[in-house]
This record gives C-alpha cells, structure tokens and sequence, in this order.
C-alpha cells in the first residue's frame, strides 16, 4: 500500500449526500483524511471508501485528494475495504458478497477474525430490503437500526414506507402495526378453517425458501432444532425428486 495524490475525475465514485459540516471541512481544510482505492482495469480508479471526501471535494474544486491506493486484487483488498466501511450495514453486506464470490466461505471470513458468522447471517436480513430503501441505507439516510426493522417487512410494506418523508423507527413500528390490522379481518375467516400442518405446508415450498429458513434460524439453539431437521428433511427430498425427474427425461 502506499499514499498518492489523485486528481478526482479519475476516480468512479456513485452520487452521495454529503453532509454540510463535511463540506464546509473540506472546502476550508482539503481532504486530510486520505480516501482507499483500486485501480481500474481500464485506467483510473475505484473509491472503496470515502465517496463522501471526493464528493465534497469535487463541490469545493479541489482537484487533487489523498488516497491510500491498494494493489492487486482478491480477498485480502475486500477485507481491508470492509473493515475501513463497517460503519455501513450495507456497504459491509457488499464487502462480505465479494469475498463469498472470491471463494471465501461464511467460516473462512469468521476465522479471519473480521466479523462474526452471527454477524454475516444478520446482514445477509437486508437482501430483503426494498433496492430504494437499501440506496438509502447505503447513503447514510437510514439509521443501520431502521434499516433491519424494515428488512423484516412485506415488500408492499416497505414500498409504502418511502412516501415517508423521513423513515425513522417510528415509521417502521407504524408500518408493522399497519401490516398486523390489516391481517386481523382475514384472520377471523382463516380460523374456521382447518390448517394445514407444518408438513404439509413445508412441502409447498421450494428449495430456495428452506435453505433461507434454515440460515434464519438461531445457529445455537437446540430448541430450534426439532425444526431444523425438519427443513433438512424436505429439502432432502426436494433433491429426490429432482434427482429422480432428471433420470427420467434421460
């Protein structure tokens, strides 16, 4: 690693907020606080954290910003980028989804010791998060508290939720108390008649939602474990099936 200065037109950085008291700093100060990058295959550079720096610099005309310039490539840029933009709940999503896509497993991150499994499995929560609301997320506009609340909402939840003018926690308990009244007319209905039973409802669904329900469930808990057999199982015999319908069109 070493520190230059880069003129930032060279440098690809996606449109941020940047904070009044962080422009004021830098227009009367500079950057003095040197920003992280790589270098792109086809010439310039890549900010992996202080899009906000070079954001306020370009406002301010300041042409030239520090930057510690990270060379090469692979799990170890990703790690050190991750571990300088975990104040980022997505931006730490992002950072983890590149190292599992450079071959890094869920174990080989914790035992690098720069996050927990528990950690990685709750940030993998805001993949369900709505692309508008995960921007915002990623922009600083939605407290990393909020954004979990609202991972946990109906996507039809969460598209109302951005007509908010500012989504806050209270925003999101409203959201979820919404969501539950307008269960309770159905509900009435649904209890007269006859559930279907767990097995039975498993077996509706696919590969894909019990492989997510078995990440969900508290890795070190025995109580859950009843239920966790039970997700192996089905998908045990989702792999049957497949199996079996592939060998017959041959």
């Amino acid at each position: 690693m070493k520190t230059i200065n880069i003129d930032v037109n060279q440098i690809e950085v996606p449109p941020v907020k940047v904070r009044a008291g962080l422009q004021k700093s830098i227009k009367d100060k500079g950057v003095l606080v040197p920003i992280l990058v790589t270098r792109k295959e086809d010439g310039g550079y890549v900010v992996l954290d202080g899009r906000r720096r070079v954001t306020a610099a370009r406002e301010a005309g300041i042409e030239l910003v520090p930057a510690i310039l990270l060379e090469g490539g692979g799990p170890e840029v990703t790690i050190l980028a991750h571990a300088t933009r975990s104040e980022n709940p997505i931006s730490e999503l992002c950072a983890i989804q590149e190292m599992v896509m450079q071959g890094m497993s869920e174990e080989e991150i914790a035992r690098e010791g720069y996050t927990s499994i528990q950690r990685i499995r709750k940030l993998a929560k805001l993949n369900r998060l709505h692309p508008s609301l995960r921007k915002e997320v990623e922009e600083g506009k939605i407290a990393p508290g909020v954004a979990f609340q609202a991972a946990r909402l109906p996507m039809e939840q969460q598209k109302r939720l951005l007509e908010a003018e500012k989504i806050t926690g209270r925003a999101v308990r409203e959201a979820q108390s919404a969501r539950k009244q307008e269960a309770l007319p159905d509900l009435a209905e649904l209890i007269k008649q006859e559930p279907a039973t767990f097995d039975e409802f498993i077996e509706q669904l696919s590969a894909g939602t019990l492989q997510q329900m078995l990440f969900d469930l508290p890795p070190d808990e025995s109580r859950f474990d009843v239920w966790r057999h039970k997700l192996m199982q089905a998908l045990a015999q989702l792999e049957v099936v497949r199996t079996t319908a592939h060998v017959l069109r041959f």
